[in-house]
């Protein structure tokens, strides 16, 4: 026999004093644990159905059932194009056959719940068609606001460059002829004052 305390009065801390008896017979080990794992495992099993699976006879449970039934109604076109199969659809086809009454595995193949999905696929398709076409409205709206003012950007800088080519091309042209009109007038009045000098000088002689 094995007895144990657990404080130890010299040191004022934990400790452990230990004494043996030998006349006395050793008791059984008891292992515990045992029943509440049973027990544990018992209730996951009734909590999670686990039926046979239509196709093979395997045994698995109902939320992998439905995973498949899913999988297979929403996955299998895409798979087969190459296509990556969205998760939104997914997960709303898997909420949709959640709230169904789906049969049991191990009744026969209803194809009722498969049309149920594939109207579902559908209208999900439906709608993203129709919002895909409303961003392509958009976009084109978009489009052609953008490119009427690239046209009057166009339009604006064709006209100022055309401005200046026509005004560098007159004063090329005209700067000629008004020299020759501006030296002319100029001699012009040159001789008007130095005639007018003479005259002035030659009376005053």
């Amino acid at each position: 026999m094995v007895s144990e305390t657990g404080v130890n009065p010299n040191k004022g801390t934990f400790g452990t004093s230990i004494s043996f008896d030998i006349d006395d017979a050793p008791k059984p080990m008891r292992r515990k644990g045992r029943e509440k794992t049973d027990k544990l495992d018992s209730n996951e099993i009734n909590s999670d159905e686990i039926s046979n699976c239509p196709g093979c006879g395997a045994d698995i449970r109902h939320e992998e059932w439905l995973d498949c039934l899913v999988g297979f109604v929403s996955g299998a076109h895409e798979f087969e194009v190459g296509n990556p199969v969205r998760a939104r659809i997914v997960q709303n086809l898997r909420n949709l056959a959640a709230r169904m009454n789906v049969p049991s595995p191990t009744d026969s193949w209803e194809l009722a719940v498969i049309d149920k999905l594939i109207i579902e696929i559908k209208r999900l398709v439906a709608a993203e068609v129709d919002r895909t076409n409303r961003k392509q409205t958009a976009s084109s709206e978009l489009g052609d606001q953008e490119r009427q003012a690239i046209i009057i950007e166009t339009e604006n800088r064709v006209i100022n460059t055309m401005a200046l080519e026509i005004q560098e091309a007159l004063i090329e042209q005209l700067t000629p002829q008004l020299e020759v009109q501006i030296r002319q007038q100029v001699e012009q009045e040159l001789w008007v004052q130095f005639e007018e000098e003479w005259r002035n000088r030659s009376t005053s002689s």
